[in-house]
């Protein structure tokens, strides 16, 4: 029997917004762009053309798939809170995945080295086994500093695939290492969330996955009152 499951991905939380339709393993619907300006107000548009031009409705979904992070801080709270509410008003199980499990690689017999860009001189990282499973902690780092760190953590010679939107930037320091085959995206996170989803995974409310402090400089001067405002 075909499998007629459907998915509705999204991920918001990296350089390209991505959002993917999938049935099983057909892909239905893709929409992709890599100006992410605007995103409160453009997601949903982009999601219901995306139904309206499947046909399909709300309704018709079986689960929902969201990029928790670590990325754009501002994209992974717009990604997280729009696919709660459809989740909500449709009553539809969302998964949370992060940006390393959609950038991962698998069976190339390899260790897999994930850069994910955080628009900094830092960007985050993950090292993976070939059956995806982390080597060493994550981190928000510089790649020189990074580097030091895995061979002081993961010493010895090692086979070494690079992945992500920051991959390009590790090569330069990693001239030995080969690139993913391509870039991953919202039907990579679709596939991910069915496997899960049929394999009967625990969901709960996906929570967003920072790796770092935002962003944010408290004002030193004393807060002025109401009273003293009027």
């Amino acid at each position: 029997m075909p499998d007629r499951l459907k998915c509705l991905a999204v991920n918001t939380a990296t350089k390209v917004l991505s959002l993917a339709l999938v049935e099983g393993e057909k892909v239905i619907h893709f929409y992709e762009t890599a100006e992410t300006r605007d995103q409160g107000n453009l997601l949903l548009g982009h999601i219901q053309s995306g139904l309206k031009k499947s046909n399909i409705g709300f309704a018709d979904l079986d689960v929902l798939a969201v990029v928790t992070g670590p990325g754009s801080f501002t994209g992974i709270r717009i990604g997280l809170a729009t696919m709660r509410g459809i989740a909500l008003a449709a009553d539809k199980p969302l998964i949370g995945l992060s940006s390393f499990d959609m950038f991962a690689t698998r069976g190339a017999d390899a260790i897999n080295i994930i850069a994910v860009e955080s628009w900094r001189e830092e960007l985050y990282f993950a090292v993976m086994d070939e059956e995806g499973h982390p080597l060493i902690a994550c981190s928000n780092e510089t790649p020189e500093i990074f580097l030091q760190r895995l061979r002081r953590e993961l010493p010895g010679d090692h086979p070494i695939r690079l992945s992500g939107d920051a991959a390009g930037t590790l090569a330069t320091l990693l001239p030995e290492a080969a690139l993913a085959d391509k870039e991953a995206n919202a039907i990579n996170l679709a596939h991910l969330a069915l496997h899960r989803f049929r394999n009967g995974g625990v969901f709960s409310k996906p929570t967003p996955y920072y790796l770092r402090e935002a962003d944010v400089t408290i004002s030193s001067k004393p807060a002025r009152s109401l009273k003293a405002q009027e």
